[in-house]
């Protein structure tokens, strides 16, 4: 009788030891595919905001180019005036 309730308790301490087991190597499964997750999700913003200052870099040179040709004719009107 003792025997058998030692041997219950051994099997179920081997039984715990590897569900720890089995929960450290989830755990780590799951952080690998999260940071992986993460990194590609970095990626995207990366990408993302990359484009966006295209935009804007490209907007900027338009409206600078537009108040250049403005500042232009308004300095050739006043030297019109002048003469």
């Amino acid at each position: 009788m003792i025997r058998q309730l030692l041997v219950i308790v051994a099997l179920q301490a081997l039984v715990a030891c590897n569900t720890a087991q089995g929960v450290k190597k989830d755990v780590a499964v799951g952080a690998e595919k999260t940071g992986e997750a993460i990194q590609k999700g970095g990626e995207a913003v990366g990408k993302a905001l990359h484009k966006s200052g295209e935009a804007v870099e490209g907007a900027l040179q338009k409206s600078g180019e537009v108040v250049g040709e403005t500042l232009k004719k308004g300095g050739e009107a006043v030297q019109k005036v002048v003469e």
